[in-house]
């Protein structure tokens, strides 16, 4: 069967960042068929993006704001109702990120290789430098990339094969279609910020996962409007906390990540400073007490806060 790989992608109000990641793509391989676009914002400037793009798209826009995980569903739903059995990967990206050449090529490449049903490059920021990665399953190696500043750092310490891994983030990861009809799309009760690490350690927990460090994908967030503890990038981090709550204490795939709770909690902290500790305890709560994502209803306190703010 012919490689036929589909982008998804759920965008609001960064037209600029959508339109670097259209252009990137365009220099794909044959093996990138289209691209799924869901538009949280509804904006005329994003559809004129999506449209003029040089690869074939599909631009949705929903009524309300779906959130990340609302609206990476919705074009994943999109994509099996479009092209059936036709697709035969999904490729899951950040508005914000830029493919590299030979970067899905290399994905597919190791999948086919490592029989593999999802597959994770190496994120860099704008320096260049490591800046996100995936929990790497071989101790030595995971060490090594949370350690190291550059690919090369870790290429020339670790080698360039693929590391199985359980979780990762969603900035691009590519996913085969049995994974994708058999898991499960993305969950859209999540909202925002947690849905790529229960997305990723579902697919795991049944299907092998690699991270491949030879192929390369920037991610090149733009600076947040307003960065202090009432913005929208605080409120965001609170769902953070809830989320994870919820997938590691709630969910049987989810147990994975339980050891990461502390941490993700010191480091709320530490960038928000005193001020957030009654957040945390709150995150704590609805995630691990009551059980709920912070997309619910009824329990979307900080997605309800960040709205407020225009995010």
């Amino acid at each position: 069967m012919k490689t036929f790989v589909v982008g998804v992608v759920a965008t609001r109000k960064r037209p600029q960042e959508l339109c670097r990641l259209l252009r990137s793509l365009e220099a794909c391989s044959e093996a990138l068929g289209a691209v799924v676009v869901v538009d949280n914002g509804a904006d005329d400037e994003t559809r004129r993006v999506v449209e003029n793009a040089g690869c074939e798209t599909h631009y949705i826009a929903p009524v309300t704001n779906l959130g990340c995980g609302g609206g990476l569903r919705l074009a994943e739903k999109t994509t099996v109702e479009i092209f059936g059995d036709r697709f035969t990967h999904l490729w899951i990206l950040d508005d914000d990120a830029e493919a590299t050449p030979g970067a899905l090529e290399r994905l597919i490449a190791e999948m086919e290789t490592e029989s593999a049903d999802v597959a994770c490059p190496m994120i860099v920021d704008r320096h260049g430098r490591i800046g996100w990665f995936p929990g790497l399953l071989e101790p030595e190696k995971f060490n090594a990339i949370r350690e190291l500043a550059t690919p090369g750092e870790f290429l020339a310490r670790c080698g360039d094969g693929a590391v199985p891994f359980s979780w990762s983030t969603g900035v691009a990861l590519l996913v085969s279609r049995r994974a994708a009809v058999e898991i499960g799309l993305h969950r859209d009760d999540y909202w925002m910020r947690g849905e790529d690490l229960e997305f990723s350690l579902r697919i795991t927990g049944r299907y092998k996962g690699i991270f491949v460090p030879s192929a390369t994908i920037r991610h090149l967030p733009p600076d947040a409007a307003n960065p202090g503890p009432d913005g929208g990038e605080y409120w965001k981090h609170a769902a953070l906390l809830q989320n994870i709550c919820y997938t590691s204490l709630r969910l049987s795939h989810g147990r994975r990540i339980i050891r990461t709770i502390p941490g993700n909690f010191r480091r709320f902290i530490k960038t928000w400073k005193a001020a957030s500790i009654g957040d945390a305890l709150r995150a704590f709560w609805l995630g691990a007490v009551a059980g709920k994502p912070a997309g619910v209803k009824g329990y979307d306190r900080f997605r309800q806060r960040c709205e407020k703010t225009g995010n």
